[in-house]
C-alpha cells in the first residue's frame, strides 16, 4: 500500500475510532492500533505518542476535524466537531466512505455483501472540475446532450459541482450567457483546463441557487409556487422520512392520508418524483398541475390500452 494511501487510512482510522468510543484514552488507542493490521506494518509495533499527535493536526488540516484531549475528564481523547460528519459535505461522503472501506479491507466475504448503485461515469473529470474552481480558471468543455448525436464546444465558468440522482453535475455560466448552466460530467466527451481565469460573480449564491428546485433543472418556465400534494397510506411514512423538498410540510393529517405543501418549481424532476409514487400520490393544487397529472394518467392508461389490443 502506497504510503500516502496508508496515511490517509489511518487518519480515518484514528477519527473512527475516537468517534466510536465517544471518549478514548491514547493507551486505549495504542491497544487497539495494535490489533489494525490493515493500516500498520508488521514492523511497526505501538503507537508513538508523537505520531498520534502529527496525525490529530494533519486530520485538522485535512478533514476539519478536531480531537481535542480532555484534562479533566482522565485526559481522554473527543472529536469537538462531531458534526462536520454528518453535513451533506463532500469531505463527509469522501471520510465515511473510507471509514467504510477501512473496515472491509480484511474482510472481502462482508465487502462482497456491500452493494452501490453503478453510476454512468464522469468522475474523471471531477479533478479538472475541482481545479478550475480552486483558481477561477475557465473550462472548454465539449458536452452532448441526450437528445443530440454530436458533442457542442462550451467556454464555461466554473461555479460549483452538484451531486443528484447518481449523477454529478457541473454547474457553469457559459460564455455569453447571463445565467447558470448544469453539465452532466458523464454526458462531457472532453475537459480542458484554459489559462484564462474570470471573476466570480458576487450576485450569485450557489448554495441557493437550487433551492426551488428538486434536482438540478432550474426551469425559468416555471414559477415558484406553492404545491399540495395528498399521499395515502404507508407511503406517508416514506416521504416522512424521505422528503421530496427540503420545504415540505404536513398541513393536514388523517388516517387514510396527509397532505404535504411544498415551495417550488414543479417541473420535471419534482413531476417525477410525484409520479413515482404511483396511486399514493394525489396532486389537489395548483388546478393546472393537477390537469397536467389527469392528462399523465390518461396517456399512461390509453398506452396499456393499447398494448392489450
Amino acid at each position: 500500500m502506497a504510503t500516502s494511501v496508508r496515511l490517509l487510512r489511518r487518519y480515518v482510522w484514528l477519527v473512527d475510532t475516537v468517534r466510536r468510543a465517544k471518549h478514548i484514552t491514547f493507551e486505549e488507542i495504542k491497544e487497539q492500533w495494535l490489533n489494525e493490521k490493515s493500516i500498520r506494518m508488521e514492523k511497526e509495533k505501538e503507537l508513538p505518542e508523537r505520531t498520534f499527535h502529527r496525525h490529530r493536526e494533519a486530520i485538522a488540516d485535512l478533514f476539519g476535524i478536531d480531537i481535542l484531549c480532555n484534562r479533566f475528564n482522565g485526559n481522554t481523547y473527543y472529536i469537538d466537531n462531531e458534526d462536520a460528519l454528518n453535513k451533506p459535505t463532500f469531505t463527509a461522503w469522501l471520510f465515511n466512505g473510507l471509514s467504510l472501506d477501512n473496515r472491509l479491507m480484511e474482510n472481502e466475504e462482508v465487502a462482497d455483501r456491500i452493494l452501490f448503485d453503478e453510476t454512468p461515469g464522469g468522475s474523471e473529470h471531477m479533478a479538472t472540475v475541482a481545479t478550475a474552481l480552486t483558481e477561477n480558471r475557465i473550462l472548454k468543455i465539449v458536452h452532448k446532450r441526450f437528445n443530440k448525436s454530436k458533442g457542442t464546444e462550451n467556454i464555461v465558468e466554473p461555479y460549483g459541482m452538484k451531486q443528484t440522482g447518481r449523477r454529478w453535475y457541473l454547474v457553469g455560466k457559459p460564455q455569453g450567457s447571463d445565467r447558470l448552466l448544469v453539465f452532466a460530467l458523464d454526458r462531457i466527451d472532453s475537459i480542458e483546463l484554459t489559462d484564462k481565469t474570470f471573476k466570480l460573480d458576487e450576485a450569485i449564491d450557489i448554495r441557493s441557487y437550487f433551492d426551488d428546485v428538486v434536482g438540478v433543472n432550474v426551469d425559468e418556465d416555471f414559477d415558484c409556487e406553492k404545491v399540495v400534494v395528498r399521499i395515502y397510506g404507508t407511503q406517508c411514512a416514506y416521504v416522512d422520512a424521505l422528503p421530496i423538498h427540503k420545504s415540505q410540510k404536513i398541513i393536514k393529517s388523517t388516517k387514510e392520508y396527509c397532505d404535504y405543501q411544498y415551495k417550488v418549481r414543479p417541473e420535471y424532476e419534482f413531476q417525477h418524483e410525484i409520479l413515482r409514487l404511483g396511486a399514493a400520490a394525489e396532486v389537489i393544487s395548483p388546478k393546472w398541475l393537477r390537469e397536467e397529472f389527469i392528462w399523465m394518467a390518461d396517456e399512461i392508461r390509453n398506452r396499456y390500452n393499447k398494448s392489450n389490443s
